[in-house]
């Protein structure tokens, strides 16, 4: 009761005149009015992405044309940033002054004066004082977007439409590569005069929707005093009447002590007597700024020609191509990252994206560093891509994270007498940043080696990963007028603290957030000011007796029913990660590297093979996907004999006898003696697909079972990769020598996993509670968990689920399952088998291991090169695997397998039209010219697998399944995968014959669409349980259930009909 009258408080006011704050109950539907202004505001950044993609292509034309020098070229790059600075330090004065409505207007029309100013230059000259009047544009526009935004989002939803002007940077980037590619067969002194003159197509549609749909930003109307239009704006901007009140309030509040001078003392305040508060929101901001751009990204993007150049690339059409991809990818992934910033926070994926930049620069300066040590041309070709993988990675992580939310974290943290200025500070040290950088990178690469700079640019990175960590703190659900405040505790506190692990209800009936928000209510009619007064000291009081009722609450929760029963941990300390579980895992994890490398090796393997042993399409099809069927077998049998020798000895089982079947397929001389070879083999894979997981869900502690539980699908991916390695490495030996020499390489990982099962892991601490020898399980659970008191109520929670089993091994087991289930276990048995089947069904597997025909069908004919784009997909797999495992535990399962459903929805819908382009157009040329949007299909097509459906198959199957149930459980889901995998294998090439290769990945989205609305009806979120708790969380989704089915009776006859059509 103390708990539902916290919450009732929450949601009344002191007086009946007050307006109710927004019910927290109700998750309110995106404002579409605040939408579309935030989407006409943001439309003014597309200015600047246009512009530093177009100079990419441009430059070698204008280079050639012009017969300008490098250190030229180099001026006239990077001088429009330092020009955009002066743009970006007076659109803060201009904004005050004009209004953000008017400025964004002044912003469309400069930056078109500029850019028919450079589209009819007849010099360098003339061409420079375009950039100039075009640089004053991009200012503008830079410093007043991201601004106007972040006034009109409502708190809650501020995230996703703050990081609006980031995305149409990158419209803006990609438009600029596409206008380079699709102009660059004109002769070359018309060619990049047009590219800039089509710059001026933007700003006439800004200027003409700012003026016709946009309103002025509440908060400068606020400034002004027109307290009725801004009134009007909020009200159509916010989610309620009750929240546009509250909006309202809480800016007249913020404004009420501020000068009328349109600006006059801020520079003063920022930068020469700061207060510490307003010193430390100048640093973040800056910093951000600083680092978003010190790290290199401007000049990758501007220099990418020369980058693939110094790969391999010599054709300016394939340079161009690559920068399309590069856009497209960007693009891709700057869309994933606004709809995670509201719901995972701003500095997670900031960090997360710091992180894969790092890894991203490295890997691109190591391959660089290995091709300017190679002599021969035809071994720097062989590196081009890994250097395109790394490139598209780099987009990708900088535009999942650090490109956005620099803005969106930059235009939100200054209050509002200073954010104008604060955010032009910013805007002038982001472009200066680039200036430098774009004008220096030429000469610096000549001086230290292009890869030194890439290396350089890492350790950048590193250090702004630490920035970011000690200085950001988080602003996800803050109002604007809420961030001074944060700032202020934020400095004498530790970001990573937080607060006990209540639900988002009971977060918010904190007294102290319920103080800030009276104190805005007790403005709101001086006239009842006192009465108000009293009546905020009484709800105080009550507030504050609530607040320990909720504490005293939450102890109760956390402490025992009876005197002989362990505690949970207390839920205001989080506990470190477990290292010997992590160790445990990971060494369980490595059975699964198996897989990946058949996988992946088969890849390159079958050119080799099919060139060898003269075999036909049909028999090549049956070689790959047979393994599949076999092991189907190794999966169903591992069940019992896991219950039978224990989870540790059955990985050891497993690796012998993959260890088998790798010797077997390497020594074999014909295509009998290599199907005896996939037989054994498969049967190895089947019995390692099934008890990674298994073993890795048992060990691990629910904090952290999320991470721990996706190593499988890691090393899944690590297998992937070395295989794709092996490919090309082993590419150039004689071919009836290469094959072999890839399938006997793959008996190394079983030795390695021989010997470190055996000597450094346990057994699974639930098998040995199964087997009665409990003091042995107890001492596992001691060393796996995260505190005493947690190993003994896992030791509870283990004894009590087996305590009611039968002693038999898994006798009666798959009676239970299939033949006679209960309505929660067949509900458990439909969602782990429709995991697995919807993971198989959309036809990744067929990607990876048909990836040399796509790229062949797209325009790739040299072996070195289809390999080498297999080596790109294995390494952007990677990448995003690791960056999943992150997130499982913080973001959730449904979250990110919705998401990643999504993106392989919208890959292969990419992928299809990519190809179905290709096939009717007669000329090779054309054809050719698709390569670039063929690769960054396939490689968004990994990697939104890669950060969701890839991993979260293995980990949801795994921890769904009761005690008594799971080892055959998880055979069950397996084996379901690797049919799948087969069917689909065996038939791919005689499918894409019937129905076109395009017709196959439409076939593809379709299929990965229906899965998307099963893992929506049918999974429930298994985040932060333990595993003796999942029995009892499908009962309660089971009422749902008859709703459900009756809904997919109704639609699966429209989808079939829909399937067949196309």
């Amino acid at each position: 009761m103390c708990l539902l009258d916290s919450r009732k408080m929450m949601l009344e006011t002191s007086s009946g005149d007050s307006p109710a704050i927004i019910e927290a109950s109700k998750k309110p539907a995106k404002n579409s009015y605040a939408l579309v202004c935030c989407l006409l505001s943001s439309m003014t950044s597309i200015v600047l992405g246009y512009d530093l993609a177009v100079m990419t292509g441009a430059s070698m034309f204008i280079q050639d044309d012009l017969k300008i020098s490098d250190t030229e070229l180099e001026i006239l790059a990077g001088i429009i940033s330092f020009y955009s600075v002066i743009g970006s330090l007076a659109a803060g004065r201009t904004s005050d002054w004009l209004g953000r409505r008017y400025t964004m207007v002044l912003a469309a029309t400069i930056f078109f004066a500029g850019s028919i100013l450079m589209g009819f230059a007849t010099n360098y000259a003339f061409l420079m004082c375009g950039r100039f009047v075009s640089g004053i544009g991009v200012g503008y526009a830079l410093m007043i977007a991201p601004v106007y935004t972040a006034e009109v989002a409502p708190a809650s939803a501020r995230g996703f439409l703050a990081s609006f002007p980031e995305i149409f940077i990158n419209i803006g980037v990609l438009f600029g590569f596409i206008s380079n590619f699709v102009l660059a067969g004109l002769p070359e002194h018309i060619s990049w005069r047009v590219m800039f003159l089509i710059g001026a197509v933007p700003s006439i549609l800004i200027f003409a929707g700012v003026l016709i749909l946009m309103p002025e930003s509440p908060r400068w109307l606020v400034m002004q005093g027109r307290l009725d239009e801004a009134a009007a704006v909020l009200a159509k901007t916010s989610y309620s009447p009750e929240e546009a009140a509250l909006r309202f309030e809480e800016i007249k509040s913020a404004a009420a002590d501020e000068e009328r001078g349109h600006g006059e003392g801020v520079w003063r305040e920022l930068l020469v007597r700061p207060t510490p508060v307003v010193r430390r929101i100048v640093i973040a901001a800056v910093g951000i700024q600083f680092f978003q751009q010190a790290s290199g990204m401007d000049t990758v993007g501007l220099y990418s020609p020369r980058i693939f150049e110094k790969a391999g690339i010599t054709s300016r059409k394939k340079k161009l191509g690559a920068n399309v991809a590069m856009g497209f990818i960007k693009t891709l992934f700057i869309l994933v990252a606004t709809f995670f910033l509201d719901r995972v926070g701003r500095r997670p994926l900031l960090l997360t994206s710091a992180g894969g930049m790092i890894l991203s620069f490295l890997a691109l300066a190591s391959a660089l560093l290995a091709i300017d040590r190679q002599r021969e041309v035809e071994k720097s070709k062989a590196a081009l891509g890994v250097c395109i993988a790394a490139v598209l990675s780099l987009m990708a992580s900088f535009s999942i994270g650090l490109g956005p939310i620099t803005w969106v974290y930059s235009s939100e943290i200054f209050p509002l007498r200073l954010r104008a200025q604060g955010v032009s500070l910013g805007a002038g040290t982001n472009r200066v940043i680039s200036g430098v950088l774009t004008m220096s990178f030429i000469s610096l690469y000549k001086a230290i080696s292009i890869s030194g700079v890439f290396f350089l640019d890492a350790g950048i990175a590193v250090v702004g990963w630490f920035f970011f960590y000690f200085f950001l703190p988080e602003t996800k659900g803050r109002s604007l007028e809420e961030m001074e405040k944060d700032s202020i505790s934020a400095v004498h506190q530790n970001h990573s603290t937080f607060a006990l692990d209540l639900p988002p209800i009971y977060e918010s009936c904190h007294p102290q957030k319920i103080i800030n928000r009276l104190s805005f209510l007790l403005r709101m009619d001086p006239s009842k000011k006192k009465k108000r007064r009293e009546e905020g000291k009484k709800l105080k009081q009550r507030t504050e007796q609530t607040h320990m009722c909720l504490m005293d609450s939450q102890k109760m929760m956390l402490e025992t029913s009876s005197g002989d029963r362990p505690a949970i941990i207390e839920a205001p300390k989080k506990p470190a990660k477990n290292s010997y579980a992590l160790v445990c895992s990971l060494l369980a994890s490595m059975t699964s590297v198996v897989l990946g490398y058949d996988l992946a090796v088969m890849t390159g393997a079958s050119m080799f093979i099919q060139d060898d042993l003269k075999i036909s399409d049909t028999e090549l099809e049956i070689l790959a996907g047979i393994i599949s069927f076999y092991s189907v077998i190794g999966s169903l049998a591992a069940g019992r004999t896991s219950d039978w020798l224990g989870r540790r000895y059955t990985m050891v089982l497993a690796a012998t006898i993959f260890f088998a079947g790798s010797i077997l397929m390497g020594f074999a001389t014909n295509y009998a003696f290599l199907m005896c070879g996939r037989f054994v083999a498969g049967i190895g894979v089947g019995f390692a697909l099934m008890i990674a997981p298994v073993y890795t869900a048992e060990v691990a502690p629910a904090s952290a079972r999320g991470f721990l539980a996706s190593f499988p699908e890691i090393f899944i991916n690590i297998g992937v990769l070395f295989g794709f390695i092996s490919n090309f490495v082993f590419a150039g030996l004689p071919e009836h020598i290469s094959w072999r020499v890839m399938f006997l390489i793959g008996a190394v990982p079983p030795i390695l996993i021989f010997a470190g099962v055996l000597i450094l892991m346990p057994e699974s601490p639930r098998w040995l509670v199964m087997q009665g020898r409990l003091d042995e399980a107890a001492a596992v659970l001691a060393k796996t968990s995260d505190s005493p008191e947690e190993a003994a109520l896992r030791f509870e929670e283990i004894k009590s689920a087996a305590a009611d089993e039968e002693p038999g091994h898994g006798k009666g087991v798959w009676r239970e399952l299939l033949l006679r289930p209960t309505p929660v276990v067949r509900r458990i048995v439909i969602a782990a088998v429709g995991i697995h089947f919807f993971q198989q069904a959309s036809g990744m597997d067929t990607v990876g291991l048909y990836s040399p025909r796509i790229f062949e069908k797209a325009g790739i004919t040299s072996r070195n090169k289809k390999l080498g784009a297999s080596v790109a997909m294995g390494f952007i797999k990677t990448i995003f695997i690791l960056v999943a495992t992150f997130f499982l535990d913080r973001v959730g399962r449904r979250p990110l397998l919705l998401t990643s459903a999504g993106g392989v929805i919208l890959s292969f819908l990419a992928l299809a039209s990519a190809l179905l382009v290709i096939d009717r157009q007669a000329e090779v040329e054309k054809s050719k010219a698709a390569l670039g949007v063929s690769i960054a299909a396939v490689i968004s097509l990994m990697a939104t697998y890669s950060i969701g459906l890839g991993p979260i198959t293995w980990v949801y199957s795994s921890e769904i399944f009761p005690l008594r149930l799971r080892a055959q459980g998880v055979s069950l889901g397996a084996g379901t995968n690797r049919v799948i995998s087969g069917v689909l294998t065996m038939s791919f090439i005689s499918l894409y014959k019937a129905i076109s290769i395009s017709g196959v990945f439409f076939l593809d989205a379709v299929i990965a669409v229906i899965g998307w609305f099963f893992f929506y009806f049918f999974l429930p979120e298994t985040k932060g349980r333990s595993l003796e708790e999942m029995e009892k969380l499908f009962k309660k989704k089971e009422k749902q259930v008859g709703k459900v089915e009756a809904f997919v009776e109704n639609v699966t006859p429209i989808i079939l009909k829909t399937g067949q059509e196309t």
